[in-house]
């Protein structure tokens, strides 16, 4: 990847799980759910977004905390 495209998030499940307050078992096991549903793909420390509307339904109010605290720590 030479830029880093609005859709790849260069984040990793201790994270997510860092952000949330929740396990990083269950991290795993959401975002598995997510990418058999095709709403996200996810390598090694990136998560590539393919569906962002069904994903923000699906993830309620997680996706904008998400969204914020990353946009805030920067990374972007």
């Amino acid at each position: 990847m030479n830029s880093l495209d609005a859709h790849v998030l260069p984040v990793t499940h201790d994270y997510l799980s860092s952000v949330l307050g929740l396990r990083r078992a269950g991290i795993t096991e959401t975002l598995t759910r997510f990418e058999e549903q095709g709403l996200i793909r996810k390598m090694h420390g990136v998560l590539q977004i393919n569906e962002r509307k069904c994903l923000e339904q699906k993830a309620c109010c997680c996706y904008k905390l998400i969204s914020s605290a990353y946009a805030s720590s920067g990374s972007v």
